[in-house]
């Protein structure tokens, strides 16, 4: 088992945001966390992220990136922990090809490949949102937190991203709001209302009236 909450209360910032939550969820799930803004999805994430902080990549939905630094750096930084000094070093300064080819092969998925060497504040919101992702699978991991990911991108862009998300990650926990997407690229769907899971199914079972739920709770 890789979460299991029973009637957990979580906080943020001294305040209640989420209250009595119960759920398990098992390595190799995908899922997909569903609610308006203030719902406290990005709550639910950060305290996951909390308990295991080594095991995942994460994609908070402030992105985490350096606006000053290249693209490169930026995805390198997520494989800082796990090479030794002198090759961070040479990397910062003169990067390798290896990981140069290794990141290109990563962008092109994400339609990036010719970005590689710009600056962050140079690049639009959905593409900023595309280099975390990137980052995201860099850092090689099988298991991803994200936080509404691609709420930059449009409906191609989306999909074409969950869906390489999907072949990458074993195991994905992704708050979104969009309910076709979560639909159509997760097994299951945990819906939050006002700080209460109000929804939590697989897809496979969801009928008419949990879809409208489903709507309900990205109201």
């Amino acid at each position: 088992m890789l979460f299991h909450l029973q009637n957990q209360t979580i906080s943020y910032d001294k305040k209640d945001i989420l209250h009595s939550i119960s759920f398990s969820i098992k390595i190799g799930e995908k899922v997909a966390v569903l609610g308006k803004s203030g719902s406290g999805k990005s709550t639910l994430l950060k305290y996951l992220f909390n308990l295991k902080t080594n095991s995942f990549a994460y994609v908070p939905q402030d992105l985490s990136l350096v606006e000053n630094l290249s693209v490169f750096h930026n995805i390198y930084l997520a494989r800082l922990d796990t090479y030794c000094t002198l090759y961070n070093i040479r990397n910062l300064i003169k990067p390798a090809s290896k990981e140069i080819n290794l990141m290109k092969n990563i962008l092109n998925e994400f339609d990036l490949n010719t970005k590689l060497f710009s600056k962050i504040y140079n690049l639009s919101g959905g593409q900023k949102q595309r280099v975390a992702l990137s980052r995201a699978i860099f850092k090689n991991k099988d298991i991803l937190l994200a936080d509404e990911p691609i709420s930059s991108l449009d409906e191609y862009l989306s999909s074409k991203a969950l869906a390489k998300l999907n072949e990458t990650f074993k195991t994905i926990i992704c708050s979104l709001h969009n309910v076709n997407l979560a639909i159509n690229h997760f097994d299951r769907i945990i819906g939050l209302k006002n700080g209460k899971i109000i929804i939590d199914k697989k897809c496979s079972l969801l009928d008419k009236e949990d879809i409208n739920n489903l709507y309900y709770v990205c109201e």
